[in-house]
């Protein structure tokens, strides 16, 4: 339908060549349209591998009924945050057009369909969100179950769920074992060894991380690609919409009815995009910040007095910790972290100042 709608856009500025509406819908259809495609690959793909790297983590630790509720009511708020900014916002747009526009049959069929591709990957950030904070309660569960250990070990916690960890003192071993051995029983998910039942459970738990760590990866191959290319349409879509803000008022009398823009549609549009990609970013940032204390957990625990086979355990699970880190990045160049906003605000900011310019030259 694009050929059809140029003419019927708003040219406000004489800074740019075409209208920004057409260059704003321009950019969401074209990169949802690849995100779609590569959504589809991925999908039939890679997904089956994430799906058997979680279900090899219930066979470990199978999630309780706490973290499935804390799931559902997080899925339940950013679903219903995102909605309550998106749907109002643009209905309330595609009814400006409706009533006001010279052709508002064409028009609204047009932003209808464009806003149907914004949904689309609105859908896959969210999609991205709820299985980030799936990672996050994987990582939590371990790094609570070392917090419960230290703090027996240390005598902090009275509620020992651990028993062996009561006694400190390094247990008496056969000579036909040695002392750097870690004997595994038949049952390894819930081991009866009594020498070293302390490096038995911190192996487990490495497993646990492992296993998370696999689930990090398979999903930055599944939705790396789309959070890139939502992350740029955000960025450029707030960019414009700044620009328009700043010097759509100075372009028409005070007699023009505004059809595509207005105050409070440019502040829903803001809070729109500002929800979009805290939900991409803290989520992601949130996941992964579990790993750094589990790291500094581990180290603290090194210190402790152990016995040769659980300080060895503690060393292999601080290696792994370190030469395998869990991150969400994108195109494996640009990590999710809080850092992106901040950069995005400064970059923004001075592309800002360059649209300024050539429209003051103009």
């Amino acid at each position: 339908m694009s050929p059809y709608v140029v003419l019927e856009f708003d040219d406000w500025s004489e800074a740019f060549s075409m209208s920004m509406s057409l260059i704003i819908c321009t950019i969401v259809n074209i990169s949802s349209c690849i995100s779609r495609m590569v959504f589809i690959y991925n999908v039939k793909f890679k997904y089956q591998k994430y799906k058997t790297t979680l279900e090899g983590f219930e066979i470990y630790i199978p999630t309780d009924t706490v973290a499935l509720k804390h799931i559902k009511y997080f899925s339940f708020f950013v679903i219903f945050l995102c909605m309550s900014f998106i749907i109002p916002i643009n209905g309330l747009k595609m009814y400006y057009i409706f009533n006001n526009h010279v052709n508002p049959i064409l028009m609204t069929m047009y932003f209808l369909f464009y806003y149907i591709h914004n949904l689309s990957m609105v859908c896959t950030e969210l999609h991205f969100a709820i299985q980030c904070f799936v990672v996050y309660t994987k990582f939590r569960d371990i790094h609570e179950k070392l917090i419960q250990i230290n703090d027996e070990q240390n005598y902090y916690n009275y509620n020992v769920r651990y028993p062996f960890t009561v006694n400190r003192m390094t247990p008496k071993r056969n000579d036909a074992t040695s002392l750097c051995d870690i004997i595994y029983e038949k049952d390894f998910y819930c081991s009866k060894d009594k020498v070293s039942p302390l490096a038995n459970t911190i192996e487990l738990l490495r497993i646990k991380y492992w296993l998370t760590r696999e689930a990090v990866n398979d999903l930055k191959g599944l939705f790396g690609f789309q959070m890139g290319l939502s992350i740029i349409c955000i960025a450029t879509l707030t960019l414009f919409d700044i620009y328009t803000e700043v010097f759509y008022s100075r372009a028409y009398s005070a007699y023009y009815i505004p059809v595509f823009r207005s105050n409070f549609l440019f502040i829903g549009w803001i809070l729109q995009y500002s929800s979009r990609i805290c939900t991409i970013v803290f989520t992601a940032n949130t996941a992964t910040k579990q790993v750094v204390k589990i790291k500094k957990l581990i180290a603290e625990m090194n210190n402790r007095y152990l016995d040769c086979s659980t300080k060895e355990e503690l060393h292999l699970f601080y290696y792994q910790l370190s030469i395998c880190p869990s991150e969400f990045t994108i195109f494996d160049t640009f990590t999710i972290n809080n850092g992106i906003i901040t950069s995005a605000i400064a970059a923004g900011s001075t592309y800002i100042l360059i649209l300024v310019q050539i429209h003051s030259e103009k």
